[in-house]
């Protein structure tokens, strides 16, 4: 796509074109070249957004209220952190002494009750119309726009899925969709679109071929004719060719000690592997992530937050169903720390872990759920749906270390300062990843439409 002028020829890439719109909405040299002078130089940026499905409370994690009625600020304490005045869960100590490398955004606000419109909105920062999700989750949007970083390596990784409540890849379409790590990382099973790789036998080629002959008919009837076989193949063809799957696979490679840091289980494995994902080029790494028991974490995958009932029972631990526990509900148990214990080591570990390998100034690390939890403990021990407030954790990639903004009221059921909702938390990952949110695109839709509706989050980056 050349644009030259009388004295020079600029030859657009694909990227730059899709980065400021170029053959979408008719810019011409003169608005190209000062789009081109105002963008600075991308870095190349990656993401790893841990998504705490169900709605993680703020209150038991990084906005406690100490000095709220009972019945609101909870059965936990507030501990210091090694940054002065900024206060969390007494059960979060190892992330205590990190608070330096992070940033809260308290006056976070959501507009959304319901795990699938508030999931939605959260994972695209595109609130979904009433006929359901339209715009893909922020991995399938940055995989579509960039492409694959290396041959053999896919741009976006769902740990165990790509946000659960989403449909991730949106309009889209199966093409898009995320290579999925399914089960134990220790023993995964990987998915995209329709293609199953059992095990990750990724060594076994012949087995592999056979699940291809296929894939031609699967996509046609997945994605209605898009680009989806192609892609398909394509990708396959890279992890039958390249060793960079195998090698970012083999969790065993890991010191002992770091593994049992991250936490010696499904949960703290998960997020050991997006570290190594990310260091084997992947773009964006999603991981759903909720420890596998409780009430309602029954399975491999579909864990949760959504404490309505003994949240501080739930949040420590399902080793062993406790003696209150509400008539006609299952307790699974897991041996195994549980949310916010586990929360604590696997997170606090990462951002040491991608500090020491030199990962994280390029390594954009997102924590947050679909919302917070309300105000008031009910009458079953829990804390129910609560949109209205609660915070976000963000790391690396130039956000501002020891940051805290804005503030919920006095008993966290409103933001006081400035509400920062899921589109300016869109606008802020954009812009860390390196891409204008607002002069950015949507691709293959005729009406030229930006990634992002909201503004980058104030004081957000250094």
């Amino acid at each position: 796509m050349p644009c030259q002028d009388a004295q020079t020829t600029y030859q657009l890439s694909r990227r730059e074109a899709l980065q400021i719109g170029v053959g979408m909405c008719g810019l011409g040299l003169p608005q190209y070249l000062r789009a081109a002078e105002a963008t600075p130089t991308r870095r190349d940026i990656s993401c790893i957004f841990i998504f705490l499905a169900g709605g993680a409370s703020h209150f038991e994690t990084f906005d406690p209220k100490p000095d709220a009625p009972a019945e609101v600020r909870g059965l936990w304490k507030p501990i210091s952190t090694n940054v002065p005045g900024t206060l969390i869960c007494e059960k979060m100590p190892l992330m205590a002494q990190r608070m330096d490398k992070v940033a809260i955004i308290r006056s976070w606000q959501g507009k959304s009750g319901s795990h699938s419109h508030g999931s939605q909105h959260v994972a695209s920062g595109m609130f979904p119309p009433t006929a359901g999700q339209y715009f893909p989750n922020f991995g399938c949007l940055v995989s579509s726009l960039y492409g694959n970083k290396i041959a053999g390596m896919p741009a976006h990784f769902g740990i165990p899925f790509a946000a659960r409540y989403t449909k991730p890849e949106g309009y889209l379409g199966a093409a898009h969709a995320a290579f999925n790590v399914e089960d134990d990382p220790c023993d995964p099973r990987m998915t995209f679109g329709k293609l199953n790789l059992e095990k990750v036998r990724l060594e076994d080629r012949q087995a592999m071929l056979t699940q291809l002959d296929n894939l031609g008919q699967l996509a046609a009837v997945a994605d209605h004719g898009l680009d989806a076989s192609d892609k398909f193949v394509n990708e396959a063809v890279s992890l039958l060719t390249s060793g960079a799957m195998t090698k970012a696979m083999d969790l065993d490679a890991e010191p002992e000690g770091l593994r049992e840091r991250y936490g010696a289980n499904i949960y703290g494995q998960r997020v050991l592997l997006s570290r190594r994902l990310i260091e084997a080029g992947a773009r964006f790494v999603t991981i759903n992530q909720a420890v596998q028991g409780g009430l309602f974490g029954n399975g491999k995958t579909n864990g949760t937050w959504d404490n309505h009932h003994l949240l501080f029972e739930s949040m420590m631990s399902f080793a062993n169903a406790p003696s209150n526990g509400p008539s006609g509900y299952k307790w699974h148990s897991y041996n195994g720390p549980g949310n916010l214990p586990q929360l604590d080591m696997s997170l606090s570990t990462l951002l040491d872990d991608l500090d020491n390998r030199g990962l994280l100034d390029t390594t954009l690390v997102v924590v947050m759920g679909e919302f917070g939890r309300t105000p008031k403990i009910n009458k079953e021990a829990g804390r129910d749906h609560y949109p209205a407030a609660g915070s976000v954790l963000m790391a690396g990639a130039g956000i501002k270390g020891g940051a805290v903004i804005g503030a919920t009221d006095k008993i966290g059921g409103r933001p006081k300062t400035r509400p920062w909702g899921p589109e300016d938390v869109a606008a802020s990952i954009y812009h860390a990843l390196g891409i204008d949110p607002h002069r950015t695109y949507f691709p293959r839709l005729t009406r030229p439409t930006p990634i992002a509706d909201g503004q980058v989050i104030d004081g957000l980056f250094a």
